[in-house]
């Protein structure tokens, strides 16, 4: 297998997998030999910290990165060991060298399929800003003046290491197929502390030897697995449970507040009142478990309740290793409360609450489950309708194509506006028109808690 190219294997589907609303993928290596190389990195601003901004968009973390020169987007994401390139295309055109064949398991624990490990390749942050420059006339007349606008690249790190990519593309209607080509895992940033502000958007880079101030900070109580953090939390799912300890993945790259393995043992009970329904998508296409609220969550000295938990069920799974390093994952929904500081040198975890801290977290109260695509993300669609929801109910179906909603163009709205409706008080009435294959049908229906 050692040299072959890509673009020998072209006729090859590669994964396209986004960790958006609806996707939570923990890659797990059966084999994570391949992955030993020479880990060289380089700062552009040696000796110092490095502010890299970033879009915090549909609840995930999306920086500028370049493979080998070619300007892409990827996702930060904690909760995968390795960094993976998701865009069969760009593959080909780096024309990127295999140099190992493995297996790995999807977030179904269960489905199994091949994966290809690269040479090293370049991979660099950057950012392109808009300099404007105040011109004065030539003729030095006075108080004229023109503004010359252009941009620039500026690049911010740079290492060079191999890359993940897998067999197969198992998420081709993912909101993000459009514009987002892989994922940056925990190893990338190995060697530094990584700081994570939701608020400002912008990851700041300690280098060895550069300290940030901790004050306000709170440590918390971690294990990683590799560089992936590992949180020691409290959870109560009902109100009359017992309070248990729980460990659970930090992982950026997955926007829910909470996802439990329900049968890994008998510690943790489905809440009260459940409802079925999509949780992710694995390699074996959608996973379906049950949603429904836990009670409490405490982190140190901050307590959440009522969080919107997704609960897969493991019983078929139960005897997978990698099962047994984590009861669940802990998301940015709640994870975007806070300043969050990695030290992947001395293997801790610091928490500084912001703004957010004091918001509810709030949750769907439709049952729609929705993805955009198109160039510009402005194309909604239905992909997956709760069983006895309010828009199951009034009749919406899985691929109706939105037109309208509340009656305005489809063009006034973003995904995250859409989301927010649905998300708002109780009996409010929505209103949507779709697009179903020769006709268009108007629907109203009102919001409604499920979980209560």
């Amino acid at each position: 297998m050692h040299g072959l190219s890509l673009r020998s294997l072209s006729h090859i589907s590669f994964l396209v997998c986004f960790r958006s609303v609806l996707v939570a993928i923990i890659l797990f290596l059966v084999s994570n030999a391949g992955f030993s190389y020479d880990n060289r990195y380089q700062y552009l601003n040696s000796g110092k910290k490095i502010e890299v901004p970033f879009s915090y968009y549909n609840g995930l973390i999306q920086l500028n990165v370049k493979l080998n020169g070619i300007p892409l987007n990827f996702i930060y994401d904690t909760g995968a060991e390795h960094s993976i390139l998701t865009n069969r295309e760009v593959a080909i055109i780096l024309d990127l060298r295999i140099v190992k064949e493995i297996d790995v398991f999807g977030a179904d624990l269960v489905k199994q399929m091949t994966a290809y490990i690269t040479e090293p390749l370049t991979i660099e942050l950057f950012d392109t800003k808009i300099i404007k420059q105040k011109i004065t006339d030539e003729k030095k007349i006075k108080f004229v003046e023109e503004v010359d606008v252009r941009t620039e690249e500026v690049e911010y790190f740079t290492k060079f290491e191999p890359i993940l990519i897998l067999e197969r593309d198992i998420f081709k209607e993912d909101a993000f197929s459009s514009t987002i080509s892989g994922i940056l895992g925990a190893s990338f940033f190995s060697n530094m502390m990584v700081e994570i502000d939701y608020r400002q958007q912008v990851l700041t880079l300690y280098p060895y030897g550069v300290q940030p101030k901790l004050k306000g900070f709170t440590e918390l109580p971690v294990n990683f697995n590799g560089h992936k953090p590992v949180l020691n939390s409290l959870l109560k799912i009902n109100q009359d449970d017992d309070t248990v300890s729980a460990k659970l993945l930090i992982d950026t790259g997955c926007s829910i507040p909470l996802l439990l393995l329900e049968n890994i043992d008998t510690k943790f009970h489905l809440p009260s009142k459940t409802v079925n329904g999509q949780i992710g998508i694995g390699l074996g296409g959608d996973l379906t478990g049950w949603i429904g609220l836990t009670n409490l969550m405490q982190i140190e000295k901050y307590t959440f309740s009522n969080l919107v938990t997704k609960f897969q069920d493991t019983d078929s799974m139960s005897n997978i290793k990698s099962n047994t390093l984590r009861d669940g994952l802990i998301g940015n929904e709640i994870l975007n409360r806070f300043t969050l500081l990695i030290d992947n040198i001395d293997k801790k975890v610091y928490i500084k609450p912001n703004r957010n801290i004091s918001q509810p977290i709030k949750y769907d109260k439709s049952g729609l489950t929705l993805f955009a695509s198109g160039k510009n993300l402005d194309d909604f669609y239905v992909k997956h309708v709760i069983p006895g929801s309010p828009a199951d109910i009034a009749g919406l179906k899985p691929e109706d194509k939105i037109i309208r909603i509340q009656n305005l163009s489809y063009r006034f709205w973003s995904l995250n506006s859409i989301i927010r409706l649905l998300r708002s008080k109780d009996n409010r009435e929505i209103r949507i028109k779709v697009v179903r294959p020769g006709e268009k049908i108007s629907f109203r229906f009102r919001l409604k808690d499920m979980f209560k």
